[in-house]
């Protein structure tokens, strides 16, 4: 009962704290299909810094003395950002389609300090192609001073990935851990142990990657470190057999976290800090290390 009660309590705190971390309404995106490329020119535009963000979806400005304006869908003025602050027009059309501001006239300000980041609708990718490589471009109006500008940028698809290296591995794994457990080896608390860290380093390479406010979601990483350390002290002080009931929590609670990343495997761009092949691997030895380990903690229950 206690250890039932244990895995529910660890797998829901870890669950919950993506959405409390990035203060958005969905989950943290990790793969897409389409890499957003911006042209050379909107890259070295003196005096503005334009990124885009939060997988491919949110356009960040920042200007150094320079007064940018973004030009919304009908050519209007959506956006001011400058050392004054961030100011919306609430004539704009596009803006309140944003949900930028409410509809009015006038200028509202939205942030101090001369960056912004939004949710910005064209950047929405084309319908989905088979084909890999650049499948549609993207223009987003601005004014310099007096210097009419553009941000633009080429939709790029990447090819998705095969999928029978990653299965090969994971009968290769499953193979190796059936006859550890069959020999009667104590594989649940390394197994654990594993499956623990390869969820905690998943964790924080698509938390740097994926932030919605362009910077790192300080918050989830630390709630995730946070609960591993929890569990990996408890693994540390116990003794046989409450430290095989721990690691088989511990390896519970990374399979559970690693089922919503899993989508890294369909397609081609992994939003991660590391490589994508890296991502991927690290996610699978999370998720199978993870089952193995639970499985092998309630396999050794049963047989005592």
């Amino acid at each position: 009962m206690r250890t039932g009660i244990a895995v529910l309590i660890c797998v829901c705190a870890t669950l919950a704290a993506p959405a409390v971390a990035s203060a958005h309404a969905r989950s943290a995106t990790v793969a897409l299909d389409y890499r957003l490329v911006l042209d050379r020119a909107a890259t070295s535009i003196p005096g503005v810094h334009v990124s885009i963000l939060d997988g491919d979806r949110s356009l960040r400005v920042e200007t150094s003395g320079s007064t940018v304006v973004v030009g919304g869908d009908l050519g209007e003025a959506m956006l001011r950002i400058g050392p004054g602050g961030v100011f919306a027009n609430r004539a704009s059309t596009t803006a309140v389609a944003e949900r930028l501001t409410s509809p009015g006239r006038g200028w509202t300000k939205l942030a101090s300090g001369a960056s912004y980041t939004w949710h910005e609708h064209r950047l929405a990718p084309p319908p989905w192609s088979p084909h890999p490589g650049p499948a549609a471009r993207f223009t987003i109006p601005i004014r310099v001073g007096t210097e009419k500008l553009a941000i633009g940028g080429t939709f790029v698809r990447n090819a998705r990935p095969a999928l029978w290296p990653w299965l090969l591995a994971a009968a290769a794994f499953a193979v190796a851990v059936v006859i550890a457990v069959r020999a009667r080896l104590a594989v649940a608390t390394p197994l654990g142990s594993l499956a623990g860290l390869a969820a905690l380093g998943s964790l924080v390479a698509f938390s740097v990657a994926d932030a919605p406010n362009g910077r790192v979601a300080w918050v989830q990483i630390v709630l995730g470190a946070a609960l591993a350390a929890v569990l990996y002290a408890v693994l540390v002080r116990s003794a046989e057999p409450r430290r095989s009931a721990v690691a088989g929590v511990l390896g519970g609670a990374a399979a559970a976290v690693s089922l919503g990343s899993l989508g890294v495997f369909r397609h081609g761009v992994v939003v991660s800090a590391l490589p994508a092949t890296a991502s991927r691997a690290v996610l699978e030895l999370a998720f199978l290390a993870g089952v193995a380990a639970a499985v092998a903690s309630l396999r050794l229950e049963k047989r005592r």
